[in-house]
């Protein structure tokens, strides 16, 4: 079981990354985001893990799941997060925004897959 497909979501695991390839219009409530914490522990194994978003299709995280992925409690081995975006203004905006919201967790954004799971290879899994 190392690739999911759900109506929002293809989840496929390569230690220790999970990868999620968000479909055309998917919307991340409290439900989905539960839901996707919970198969990339599985998918983990209990063990830490980071994730990659392909969020380059047009897809939105509700108020609730921005909460809820906001506390590390609800996270306990996830480690941090890059997201895969369709251009350079979108990466440079996102990070710049960044550096006034922090987010608990070790967060970038990224026009290039191989240098967004480089970056999440080099992230402290302990």
């Amino acid at each position: 079981m190392n690739i999911i497909e759900l109506s929002y979501v293809i989840i496929k695991y390569e230690a220790p990354i999970a990868y999620f390839t968000f479909k055309e219009g998917a919307e991340l409530g409290f439900p989905e985001i539960k839901e996707l914490i919970s198969y990339a522990e599985k998918l983990s194994n209990g063990k830490t893990y980071v994730t990659f978003s392909d969020v380059r299709a047009n897809m939105s995280i509700t108020e609730e799941g921005n909460r809820y992925v906001s506390d590390m409690k609800n996270m306990p081995f996830f480690r941090g997060t890059a997201a895969l975006v369709k251009n350079s203004m979108y990466s440079f905006a996102a990070n710049f925004m960044n550096n006034f919201s922090k987010k608990p967790y070790p967060f970038r954004v990224f026009t290039d897959k191989n240098k967004a799971t480089e970056w999440l290879r080099s992230l402290p899994l302990d």
